[in-house]
């Protein structure tokens, strides 16, 4: 059961209607304050405390202080801190404020023999699968409930690379100055996966530095994973963890069960800890457990109350996160606080029945078999549940995942496995600091008050800067014109001369922009141009229907000659579930071979003028192409293209080096290719039609602000791609027919581990002229510097030499672990490195049985990895390397955690 949500985390305040009827009234209003202190009389910092009447929540500060704002009444107060015992005290407020001091008592243990085995188990073991099976029950137990939240966070830069220290301290950034936010949000949630917040007020400064605690807020420990990490309560906890007994203890007249939580092989995304497990109620009473995410380490706290009286429900939340990322290390602190609940219950669940371990308790188990076997065989999940009042713990789950899986089917969209909805109210940000000072239920350290006073002398420069400048949303648009991503940035209208180098992006009337790019970044070399330089003019007009025009010149001095390419495209009023584009591209234009473009550009300039090699092979194409593509959210893709050129094979102009050596030669622009007739032909003419649908079958997804997302690992991908060579259309004189299916997959392993799948098999069912452009060419590679995905690219294979006009196949396994050699060492895997192995295979007519096998270390400094590969062919050892790349999971380092 979901309970918080990620914006909670840097916003706090009351609802708008407390602001601006309420207010007045709190100014006048009492309350309960005081500290909470243990046998010695020192200060508990973070205890709860919770009203039992109000249903609200409150947590003492680093001085163990809390305040409490109370309407006159008569309240119950219930004080709870890990290892203390709770005590209960009754309060009676009015218009002034009582103070309200507790000292706890260290919790008396009492030792629970019943449930020890005869074989000598642990009993933590009965009463973890009991409390496994339960687990179910406790996620579809509430058919809603609502909360008011408040969550606070504090953090700061503890260290920072020695050549950004004088730079940050210019900037004001220090280890005196907190990252603070504060939050106050209304929540709601529905039966199955229903989840509304809105947030009432915000105040937040400094960066978090993605550490955002949400996911596991608003995680639930019943599911199999919170924030990919396993759950001590998951299904296959038992072959993670080991659990212990620690100790028994009476709790309001509840028995709980301490059991230490420890994992069987340390490392990422299992917990460790205590965790606290209500007897009879197999819920959980509080936890305590600690894990890894990237090297950085999440310590949570979480206590429950029972609300209602019926079901246990977190009431306070803490969290410590510390961890170094590329040379700065970093410790942040939450805490969050739920108070106000209204619980509906499920009216399908029955509220009372035992949960039998049949591994221990074999004769109850028995007869409880006998029962569910009077039990009519077309009866539902919950007739079956409420037919007695003890079940076994394999029957239970059984009950549950059917009940579960019952429910899904009446979901109008069962695909989609969470819906949340997020509303800012247009006050949130706006409150002053007496506000905050009546509404924060715990007092700002000495730090985050520095960091709000830090906050407030830069707000006003801020303030002229925003005014000075004008900020607006502007798109990185590819040489095609599509949209890659969106950015903020701050443009002038004023033109600038060196923006000629540097590139430039304006934009009218918040529809129409036009920007080219820096031409520095798009400066090469080869050995066909020698020096070439383009750059990408773009127009692009944005609304419900988008059109624009791209045009990509280029020079090349060794040729003297100017070539370009132009397109031209239109996108309909798309929607989440359909999506549409034509595109029309044309020109004469330099282009590789192998149209996956296997080389970088700058990389192969880098070879040709200090290392002296050459690999890349290139030829010139006039052409024209129209391309169609009609998507359906993520469950499936079609494309459709023809184009018509006419192809020139380029000679190398220059074997210019600035390193040359003796014993190296330039090879020239032909491709050493097994099955190609050489010499290519200096012109060919060649019609192409081509057809391509892929599909995800079993896609799900999650959505959030009626925007629509794909669950990542969900489904896999499966594909068929076809093209045609027409013959005579235009001169063509390519006449082929080529059929490729695809398969791509990439699921979680274990607690953390990723399997990525790939397979190509392919044949030219016709193959009377198949020009080499049409070939099948595959991803290979001939230097040290791995820049392609790591997962579909060969490491050793010569980039042009197994290309094919015949039948192929392609296959991929890469499979990133949570640990394997050196990651089995703590210092190791705590910096947040991977341990990668990875088998690549191809068979073709010439290439027979070609395999790589490889290891590599994966996130070195966060952005690298290395890697080892060796090549076979026909069951022969044929060549080794060594390669260097950018981390595999770069794209995942700025979200610390799962979905």
């Amino acid at each position: 059961m979901p309970i918080f949500t990620s914006e909670s985390t840097r916003c706090t305040c009351l609802f708008l209607f407390f602001t601006l009827i309420a207010l007045p009234s709190a100014l006048l209003a009492g309350g309960v304050k005081g500290k909470v202190l243990d046998e010695q009389g020192k200060p508990l910092p973070f205890a709860t405390i919770f009203v039992k009447e109000s249903g609200s929540g409150a947590v003492t500060n680093g001085e163990g202080d809390y305040e409490i704002r109370l309407e006159p009444g008569t309240y119950e107060l219930v004080f709870q801190f890990l290892g203390y015992r709770t005590e209960t005290r009754n309060a009676t407020v009015g218009t002034d404020w009582q103070t309200l001091d507790v000292r706890l008592q260290v919790q008396p243990i009492e030792l629970k023999m019943a449930g020890i085995n005869l074989d000598g188990e642990d009993p933590a073991y009965t009463v973890m699968r009991k409390a496994i099976a339960k687990a179910g029950y406790h996620r579809q137990q509430l058919d809603s409930y609502s909360a008011q939240v408040y969550v606070k966070g504090s953090g700061r830069l503890i260290n920072a690379p020695f050549y950004l220290r004088k730079t940050l301290k210019k900037e004001g950034i220090d280890s005196t100055k907190a990252f603070t936010s504060e939050s106050i949000s209304l929540i709601e949630y529905r039966r199955p996966s229903i989840f509304k917040e809105k947030v009432i007020s915000i105040r937040t400064q400094g960066d978090d530095f993605n550490t955002d605690p949400m996911p596991y807020i608003n995680g639930s420990f019943y599911e199999p994973k919170v924030a990919e990490a396993i759950s001590p309560l998951s299904p296959k906890a038992f072959g993670y963890y080991r659990f212990k007994l620690e100790s028994f203890f009476v709790d309001r007249e509840f028995g709980v069960n301490k059991i230490k939580v420890t994992p069987r092989s340390q490392g990422e995304n299992l917990f460790e800890g205590y965790l606290y497990i209500v007897e009879d109620y197999w819920s959980i009473y509080s936890l305590s457990l600690a894990t890894y995410k990237f090297g950085i380490r999440f310590d949570l706290d979480q206590v429950y109350s029972p609300i209602q009286g019926e079901a246990w429900l977190p009431v306070s939340h803490k969290f410590k996160i510390f961890g170094k990322l590329v040379g700065f290390s970093f410790e942040f602190n939450y805490l969050a606080t739920a108070s106000q609940y209204q619980i509906v219950l499920n009216p399908d669940l029955p509220k009372g029945f035992d949960v039998i371990d049949e591994r221990v308790e074999k004769e109850l188990a028995e007869e409880a078999r006998l029962q569910q076997k009077a039990i009519p065989p077309n009866a539902s999940p919950m007739e079956r549940l409420s037919s007695g009042e003890e079940l076994t713990r394999k029957e239970l789950r059984k009950i549950l995942n059917e009940y579960e899986k019952e429910e899904t089917k009446q979901e109008e969209a069962p695909e989609i496995t969470f819906t949340t909805t997020m509303t800012v109210d247009s006050q949130a940000r706006k409150r002053d600091s007496l506000y905050w000072e009546l509404i924060r239920p715990v007092p700002l350290s000495v730090q985050e008050v520095k960091g709000y006073r830090f906050s407030d002398s830069i707000s006003l420069k801020e303030t002229e800067k925003r005014d000075s400048a004008k900020t607006q949303t502007t798109l990185t648009i590819s040489s095609n014109g599509e949209e890659v991503n969106v950015s903020t940035s701050t443009t002038s209208k004023s033109f600038k001369p060196q923006s000629l180098i540097t590139g430039a992006s304006y934009l009218f009337k918040k529809k129409h922009q036009f920007r080219y790019d820096n031409l520095l970044f798009h400066s090469t070399f080869n050995p066909v141009e020698g020096f070439a330089i383009s750059n990408n003019i773009i127009y692009r007009y944005r609304a419900p229907k988008s059109f624009g025009a791209t045009l990509t010149p280029r020079y090349s001095f060794a040729r003297d000659r100017v070539s370009a390419k132009s397109a031209l495209f239109f996108q309909p009023a798309n929607t989440q579930a359909k999506k549409v584009r034509w595109e029309l591209e044309g020109g004469r234009y330099t282009f590789q071979y192998n149209s996956d473009n296997p080389l970088h550009e700058w990389l192969s300039a880098y070879l040709n003028l200090v290392v002296e090699r050459n690999y890349i092979r290139l030829y010139e194409k006039e052409f024209i192409r129209l391309d169609y593509r009609h998507e359906k959210a993520s469950d499936w893709e079609f494309n459709a293209g023809f184009e018509w050129a006419n192809r020139a094979h380029l000679r190398a102009r220059t074997t210019q080096t600035w390193f040359p050596k003796e014993t190296r030669d330039y090879g020239d622009n032909t491709p050493l290719a097994e099955e190609a007739v050489l010499p290519l032909p200096s012109r060919e003419k060649a019609a192409v039609l081509s057809l391509q649908f892929e599909i995800r079958p079993w896609q799900k997804y999650q959505k959030r602000n009626n925007w629509t997302s794909p669950i990542e690992y969900s489904s896999p991908t499966l594909g068929i791609h076809y093209r045609k060579g027409i013959e005579g259309l235009g001169g063509s004189a390519t006449n082929y027919d080529f059929l490729e299916t695809e398969f791509r997959h990439a699921l979680r392993v274990g607690a953390s581990g990723l399997l990525d799948l790939r397979l190509h098999a392919g044949a030219f069912l016709n193959k009377r002229y198949v020009g080499f452009a049409d070939f099948k060419h595959f991803p290979g590679n001939q230097i040290w510097i791995v820049t392609n995905d790591p997962v579909s690219n060969y490491r050793l294979l010569d980039y042009y030499r197994f290309s094919t006009a015949d039948k192929y196949v392609s296959a991929f396994a890469h499979n990133q672990f949570r640990k394997l050699l050196l990651t089995q060492i703590r210092p190791v895997w705590v910096a947040g490195l991977k341990e990668n192995l990875f088998v690549n295979y191809l068979a073709t007519p010439h290439a027979t049985n070609y395999v790589e096998i490889g290891y590599g270390v994966d996130n070195i400094f966060r952005f690298f990895r290395f890697e080892a590969a060796a090549s076979f062919e026909g069951g022969k050892y044929r060549d080794f390397g060594v390669f260097l790349g950018i981390a595999s999971n770069l794209d995942n380092l700025g979200r610390l955690f799962g979905n």
